[in-house]
């Protein structure tokens, strides 16, 4: 395995613990416990992945991570206000976000 493979594979394996963390952010804030810790721990998920997808490339990736973490900086800053309606769009968000994740590491097609 070269050097570049086993960055990639390290960075899918952090991938797993990243989404592992943005799915419990989410839940809590889900719960209704809009804390600024949780809200920057579910941001600093969606921006690692989006950082280590830009280095390897995976384009398609990386524009939805981008799109992912505005709507979150655009939480953190206050300029969207947490409801239910919010959440629903960031658990499907997240959603689509794993499934990129898993098409770039088997180097699929995206649906």
């Amino acid at each position: 395995m070269s050097n570049n493979s086993d960055i990639r594979a390290m960075f899918f394996d952090e991938c797993s613990d990243l989404m592992e963390s943005l799915f419990e952010g989410l839940a809590l804030l889900e719960e209704g416990i809009p804390e600024d810790d949780t809200v920057n721990a579910v941001f600093r998920a969606v921006h690692s992945i989006k950082g280590g997808a830009g280095a390897f490339k995976l384009d398609d990736l990386v524009s939805f991570a981008h799109k992912f973490e505005t709507v979150l900086d655009e939480l953190r800053s206050g300029k969207l206000e947490q409801d239910d309606k919010l959440i629903q769009t960031m658990l499907r968000a997240a959603d689509q976000l794993t499934h990129l994740v898993e098409v770039s590491q088997t180097e699929g097609e995206i649906d």
